[in-house]
């Protein structure tokens, strides 16, 4: 038996390679959460930076509340009283914070009730 490997030399544009493999990437996340929701903890896990639920309720869902509203088109079914919980599409509210990230007060600091 006799060795035929050779060594094959390919040259590769890098934007090109960049292009695929952000392509790439984005068709495997988005994949990946199509049709999923989420709650409010894995909103915040994924999308927020792991901030508070009250910051993300204070500084995303209140200022943001008509356009992320899913009754507008948006991402969020807001829950209704007591007990319920928020809805929250996870590929759509995604994008949305990909496309409105500074937008929002990330240094945003809760204030504090006084005693």
């Amino acid at each position: 038996m006799t060795d035929t490997s050779r060594a094959i030399t390919i040259t590769i544009d890098d934007d090109c390679l960049q292009r695929l493999i952000k392509e790439r990437l984005d068709d495997l996340i988005n994949q990946d959460i199509t049709g999923v929701t989420w709650s409010l903890d894995q909103f915040r896990r994924y999308c927020c930076a792991n901030k508070a639920k009250d910051w993300v309720k204070a500084f995303i869902f209140i200022p943001f509340a008509e356009e992320i509203a899913f009754e507008n088109g948006g991402w969020l079914i807001s829950p209704r009283g007591k007990g319920h919980c928020a809805i929250i599409f996870a590929k759509q509210a995604k994008e949305w914070m990909e496309e409105n990230h500074h937008r929002i007060n990330w240094r945003g600091k809760l204030k504090r009730l006084e005693e």
